[in-house]
């Protein structure tokens, strides 16, 4: 591990260069955060409907958060660096490096060669699947020819510089990487879960269908997925050390990479808040049945941050026990499938989905299997869900960008601080992030998103 911090400082210097597939293979195992290949955005939660900023909290919260907090036109200046554009194209490069070298790398004992090609392609995947719904327009089909994505870098050369490809070449590198993975990961469930398996192919495909509007092919790679893996967790497994979930949580792991329901782990970097802690909004509130929900119970607390502080002066926050993993999760997983069977009319398939997650989540004994066969009130009922499930998972973003082409579901939002309110309308342009202005700066090549 050493010595691949050792290259990572160094490059593109050069100065300690990987030879090895076990070189190669310690590079995608080093899932701490300074090698970012455990990467997974937060730059978008605050700007959700599911967090509120209190002013009496705005302090915590850095420059850029509030920026995105208020939905501005910029959220980093000419002269910061973006963490989630760098970090994501660190991610890139890494594998662009490895995936140009491994033919002519030498064998190792304990990474195979299908392994490493697959893992990096899995990760590029993955970086680029981000990159594209935060910096270009929610996937349509009938514009993706000629919307805008992404810069599509597949060499590692550090000088190399190019314009933006369309969104429809960003999906068919993805695709590409994908479907090359699932045959090399033959594993399903890899010893740690940081490493991709088969399974974590299959679980973002899914996650990408669904995004595209493919229901079909969604409901076909969630299945695949979920028959490969174990039921959601039954979080009665977990018991409050004391009444405020900060003490922490019996037979909760230390290592939050271990924690359950985790396919494959993608960390949170660096977050807008510096103590980590973020209050929910009154509409995602509303969602929790507070008596019997266990998530609410488990990862949310009203206590105050500080001891010190007035016992009645914060609102509902996550806790220090909330789950932290930005990657895939079983639970996203089965109401993916859930979402796309009710939306193909598959209401048998989507109810048992739906009840297998829920029961999972609620006191043992409490929670009542829902029976609503109305499609659309499933669905509705899905989404929910999937709200609750999902939370700081980095998709609630996309989910709105995606919803708001639906005018059964699209949504205005407004957030407040000192005094004034921020609207953002469904056909907001904000909800296309700006290409960080130091990329500009540096690549005149690149054009930047309307304002």
């Amino acid at each position: 591990m050493s010595a691949c911090q050792d290259f990572l400082d160094e490059t593109p210097k050069g100065t300690l260069i990987p030879k090895t597939v076990n070189d190669f293979g310690m590079i995608l195992d080093n899932y701490s955060y300074d090698n970012y290949i455990a990467y997974g955005q937060s730059l978008t939660m605050i700007m959700s409907d599911d967090f509120t900023i209190p002013d009496d909290k705005a302090y915590k919260f850095a420059s850029w958060g509030i920026n995105a907090y208020s939905w501005a036109d910029h959220l980093f200046s000419v002269s910061d660096d973006e963490d989630c554009y760098t970090n994501f194209y660190h991610v890139i490069y890494l594998c662009n490096y490895i995936l140009n070298n491994l033919d002519d790398a030498s064998d190792g004992a304990e990474f195979t060669r299908s392994y490493v090609e697959g893992a990096a392609r899995f990760h590029r995947a993955f970086a680029y699947f981000n990159l594209v719904n935060l910096y270009a327009k929610h996937y349509d089909k009938n514009t993706a020819d000629t919307d805008l994505g992404v810069p599509l870098m597949l060499e590692a050369d550090p000088n190399l510089t190019t314009g933006r490809a369309t969104v429809q070449q960003i999906y068919d590198q993805i695709f590409t990487d994908l479907n090359k993975a699932k045959d090399l990961l033959t594993e399903e469930k890899p010893k740690y879960p940081f490493r991709p398996g088969q399974t974590a192919v299959y679980a973002l495909l899914a996650r990408i269908y669904l995004y595209q509007g493919d229901y079909k092919l969604c409901m076909e790679a969630a299945r695949t997925a979920r028959e490969q893996w174990s039921k959601p967790y039954d979080y009665n497994g977990y018991e409050l050390e004391d009444v405020n979930p900060d003490f922490g949580i019996k037979g909760y792991p230390s290592n939050r990479w271990e924690e359950a329901d985790i396919i494959c782990y993608k960390g949170e970097g660096y977050g807008p808040n510096e103590e980590g802690d973020y209050n929910l909004s009154e509409d995602l509130i509303s969602l929790f049945d507070k008596e019997t929900d266990l998530r609410w119970k488990l990862f949310i607390t009203s206590y105050p941050f500080f001891s010190g502080d007035d016992s009645q002066g914060d609102t509902p926050r996550t806790a220090f026990s909330f789950p932290n993993n930005r990657g895939l999760n079983v639970g996203e997983l089965y109401l993916t499938e859930a979402e796309a069977c009710a939306r193909e009319n598959e209401i048998d398939d989507a109810l048992y989905l739906l009840n297998e997650v829920a029961r999972n989540r609620h006191v043992a004994g409490t929670y009542q299997d829902e029976t609503e066969r109305d499609p659309d009130k499933l669905l509705e009922l899905i989404l929910d869900e999937r709200r609750r499930e999902c939370i700081c998972k980095g998709t609630r973003w996309f989910d709105l960008k995606r919803l708001n082409k639906d005018p059964r579901f699209a949504k205005t939002i407004t957030h407040t601080l000192y005094g004034e309110t921020y609207t953002l309308t469904p056909d907001d342009n904000h909800y296309v992030l700006p290409i960080p202005l130091i990329v500009i700066s540096q690549n005149p090549q690149i054009e930047q998103n309307p304002r």
